[in-house]
């Protein structure tokens, strides 16, 4: 078991400066976990890691004289569905997507006269082979909330295989839940485009929406970056960092999206955010009796998690890292433990953020069960306990 540990000096989340950021790359070998979570998720900065992949299954299997090894792919994952996505076709500013065999994708991929742009992504490759250990999870992205959550409690996860050929690409947008997310290029290399929080909204259209792609030639006074990403480079995207990604050549990334103590408070943020904008979309309901339940409705077809949902994962996690700090033994990704200052830190932000919940308007509804108040109150009981 590998222990992740930080500075016991570490006891808030900074303020977000990002004026006078340039986005930096490091090499793996030479970063520690700690040095990670303090420059750069603390900080909600994005990076680029080198040489992060070399050890990985895929990093040889999947890859044969430099390119993509579609007969290997094939002959071990052939017979799997996965989503896919045609990037040729857009139905309200998202592509649209089937589900194919992927044995098809790869023979298309090898096709080199392509009648149609197609993207293999989001597909759940590990969960679909949870024995074939084709990757590692990297030691600096070990803190991961919702996949902890996901395997806790045989829900989906969030680790996604993309593949896709040369001029495919994903759309302007920022991650789901304003979590964070890796990405690392198995083979390829793909061309990012990332603008800091709050830059997206100079282009915002009359109504409020965001475009499909951003064009740099057209963006005045926007503060943007444009990164490179080569093999074996990871990316590491904050949260609420609008972006967007084009393959250069054929490209695999193995790709998470993640949420921990760095981040949990601006998915918060984001929760309050989106919900104002449904209640504020259907306000001429406002005073009938179901208007909160069907603002939940919305909010996790728009946002993807509704209230109810973010309680659950804070109180999971709560309730783990309290049976941790008392000396249960848990691993994440069955490899990695955390330290007492790790658990302590947690914990902390964890109760700051109940103390928040607990004077918003939804904690008086309906949508906070006796079962929620109950564990939130046994949480921030068990935090205080063990400060003293």
């Amino acid at each position: 078991m590998e222990l992740i540990e930080i500075s016991n000096t570490i006891k808030h989340i900074p303020k977000y400066d990002y004026s006078s950021y340039e986005i930096v790359t490091v090499d793996s070998f030479h970063l520690k976990y700690e040095d990670f979570y303090e420059k750069f998720m603390l900080k909600n900065l994005p990076c680029i890691i080198q040489n992060i992949s070399v050890n990985w299954d895929c990093s040889k299997n999947w890859v044969e004289n430099g390119n993509i090894n579609i007969d290997y792919i094939i002959s071990e994952y052939g017979n799997l569905e996965a989503p896919i996505a045609d990037c040729n076709k857009i139905n309200f500013n998202a592509h649209c997507k089937q589900n194919m065999e992927v044995k098809d994708f790869m023979s298309y991929l090898r096709n080199s006269r392509k009648e149609n742009l197609l993207y293999l992504k989001d597909w759940h490759l590990r969960k679909n082979k949870p024995n074939h250990k084709f990757y590692d999870v990297p030691e600096i992205f070990a803190s991961d909330w919702l996949n902890e959550f996901a395997e806790d409690n045989n829900e989906d996860d969030f680790m996604f295989v993309y593949i896709g050929p040369k001029e495919s690409w994903t759309s302007f947008h920022s991650d789901v839940y304003s979590s964070y997310s890796w990405s690392v290029n198995i083979i390829g290399r793909k061309r990012w485009i990332l603008l800091p929080p709050g830059e997206e909204n100079k282009l915002r259209d009359q109504f409020g929406n965001l475009p499909l792609l951003f064009n740099p030639q057209e963006a005045n006074n926007v503060k943007f970056f444009e990164v490179i990403q080569e093999r074996g480079d990871a990316i590491f995207v904050p949260s609420g960092w609008h972006h967007q990604v084009v393959n250069i050549l054929d490209t695999i990334s193995i790709n998470h999206n993640f949420i921990n103590a760095s981040n949990v408070g601006l998915v918060w943020e984001a929760l309050q955010q989106n919900l104002i904008s449904v209640e504020n979309e259907i306000q001429e309901f406002r005073n009938t009796i179901d208007f909160i339940t069907q603002c939940q409705l919305i909010l996790k077809s728009v946002f993807g998690m509704d209230y109810t949902m973010f309680m659950n994962l804070i109180i999971h996690i709560g309730t783990k890292r309290i049976q941790q700090f008392y000396g249960k033994n848990f691993s994440t990704f069955h490899k990695f433990a955390f330290g007492k200052n790790h658990i302590i830190f947690d914990l902390n932000i964890i109760s700051q953020l109940l103390c928040l919940i607990q004077k918003h308007p939804l904690y008086k509804s309906e949508c906070t069960t006796p079962s929620i108040k109950e564990s939130v109150l046994n949480i921030l009981t068990a935090i205080e306990m063990l400060n003293k």
